[in-house]
């Protein structure tokens, strides 16, 4: 089974027990220089991050429903792979409310539901449970790590085919554990070399920022000569726009909401670094 089906699974998407509609994507296009403002007074957001399991791939994110934030997915011994995915969705209320309706959704659907207890994550304590389901593929088993913070339900899925389940427990319980918020995006990156692309680009975005602040004689200490620096057509031109095709092209898995907090980030830093 190619990743694209197992990414449209019904079986699959039911594991990520959505109660409200998915959340749209954000354009992954800078704002305009007449949208500053917004973005100058925009409070910061949190990414809900995990290790991934080594050798995993991850699934484009095309591919994905927009809830789901990011998938990787390892080799088992059948036609349905083992997967990870993090999705998160608006949620206004309780954990114990929000498991209600996971539990009364799993039983209208004939799905065996447990509530576990909970884990440990480096976020914090998480709601651990599992749901048995049958599918086309033969009976899968789901097991959901689950928190509700600010509004926001975050869900952290792990499939398999039931009769390998065991098999992957070390790795499902480690990408658990490995939960957590960070206001980076570039540390929410699951992979280490992306992580060091990304780190360098950024570097050298930094450094050409301030060659063209020194060369035109800007005093980056005062945030309003940085954002013209940025907002010029001459940094635009040369280094945000090539930044940004690259960042399409190389991080183009990672989705249209994560590309536009990236942008978001950096430019902030840009402007605001003293």
């Amino acid at each position: 089974m190619n990743l694209k089906t197992l990414t449209q699974a019904p079986a699959l998407l039911c594991t990520i027990c959505f109660i409200s509609g998915p959340l749209a994507h954000a354009s992954a296009d800078t704002p305009a220089p007449g949208a500053a403002k917004e973005s100058d007074s925009a409070k910061e957001k949190g990414f809900l991050t995990f290790s991934p399991p080594q050798g995993w791939r991850m699934a484009d994110q095309k591919d994905l429903p927009k809830s789901v934030k990011l998938m990787v997915v390892g080799q088992g011994s059948f036609a349905f792979p083992p997967s990870i995915n993090l999705g998160t969705e608006k949620f206004q209320g309780t954990l114990r409310e929000y498991l209600g309706m996971i539990k009364e959704i799993n039983n209208a659907q004939g799905a065996e539901w447990k509530d576990l207890g909970t884990i440990k994550t480096m976020a914090g304590n998480a709601s651990l449970s599992q749901v048995d389901s049958k599918t086309e593929w033969g009976d899968v088993r789901m097991m959901h790590a689950v928190m509700v913070r600010d509004g926001n339900a975050y869900i952290l899925t792990c499939a398999a085919l039931k009769e390998e389940f065991s098999k992957f427990y070390k790795d499902f319980f480690s990408s658990m554990r490995s939960l957590n918020f960070t206001n980076d995006p570039i540390r929410s990156l699951t992979g280490k070399e992306q992580r060091e692309e990304m780190i360098s680009l950024r570097e050298d975005l930094q450094k050409s920022f301030k060659q063209l602040a020194d060369q035109n004689q800007i005093d980056l200490r005062k945030k309003e000569k940085a954002l013209e620096l940025f907002e010029s057509p001459e940094f635009q031109q040369s280094v945000w726009t090539p930044f940004k095709e690259k960042l399409k092209k190389d991080f183009a898995e990672y989705g249209s909401e994560w590309q536009n907090e990236l942008l978001l980030y950096v430019r902030e830093d840009l402007i605001q670094k003293k």
